[in-house]
């Protein structure tokens, strides 16, 4: 069974180590994606996105790269990408495209034309588990169209804010055309075993290269240790309720940016 490494990055920072409108828990420098980018490289791997996986015969030697939210850094990030012939999926909000901080329309446009898939990340950047069936249904069917509309190019996958689903989240995105959802849950990703619920690693400031390079090794030990780590958070949010853990997390990481929320 082929088993791929699927990565889940935000936001670059400028060259001051700044990112507006961005939680810097998950942003990372140019220079730290650059290096990230040789290292899947020089491993032999190719840069790739999953709606290009989903849509061709998988072989093995790839490694998928996403990112989430759609900020303005990540016209960066796509430059890089395409510099070493690779693509990635984009999750994008309709409702924040084009505000202070997000990529507009033409700027999505434009990475489209260059080979980068634009996805959905929901309407309005709500937590679906806090969410009514018929809302998922608006949030899904909402942005699906309008990125449909707007670029004139297929939305096949779906990445939930804050990785917060329920188990309708599937069925509904399945009968309103979605083809697979990119998840937050940490794990290698069997391809051939399920598109609805595909893992990914999440890139934080705090990656260090050496780990970086054992998820994209696949080294057993790293990924059991991180998915250890992850259905713990994963119980602490279940507990806690979003509003309190978010609370919770800010705290801790000394930031009032809540990621799961409308900005």
């Amino acid at each position: 069974m082929t088993k791929l490494t699927v990565l889940m990055y935000h936001a670059i920072t400028d060259s001051g180590g700044e990112c507006s409108g961005a939680d810097p828990h998950y942003a990372v420098t140019r220079s730290t994606f650059r290096t990230h980018l040789a290292l899947v490289r020089d491993s032999g791997f190719l840069v790739s996105s999953v709606a290009g996986i989903l849509a061709s015969d998988v072989e093995g030697g790839k490694v998928a790269f996403t990112f989430d939210d759609g900020h303005e850094s990540n016209a960066a990030a796509a430059a890089d990408i395409v510099e070493h012939g690779g693509s990635a999926d984009f999750f994008v909000n309709p409702a924040t495209v084009g505000q202070r901080n997000y990529l507009d329309w033409q700027a999505l446009g434009d990475l489209a034309d260059q080979g980068i898939s634009i996805q959905s990340h929901g309407d309005t950047h709500r937590y679906f588990d806090s969410l009514s069936e018929a809302e998922i249904e608006q949030e899904l069917h909402v942005s699906k169209a309008q990125i449909e509309g707007k670029l004139a190019r297929p939305v096949t996958l779906f990445a939930p804010p804050g990785g917060r689903m329920n188990v309708a989240v599937a069925t509904i995105a399945k009968r309103l055309g979605y083809h697979g959802i990119c998840s937050s849950r940490a794990g290698l990703w069997r391809v051939e075993a399920s598109a609805w619920q595909i893992p990914r690693f999440a890139v934080l400031s705090s990656t260090g290269e050496g780990q970086f390079h054992r998820w994209i090794d696949q080294d057993n030990w790293e990924i059991s240790r991180v998915m250890v780590r992850d259905r713990m958070l994963a119980g602490a949010k279940y507990l806690l309720g979003n509003r309190r853990y978010e609370q919770l997390r800010a705290r801790i990481l000394g930031s009032s940016h809540e990621v799961g929320t409308t900005p």
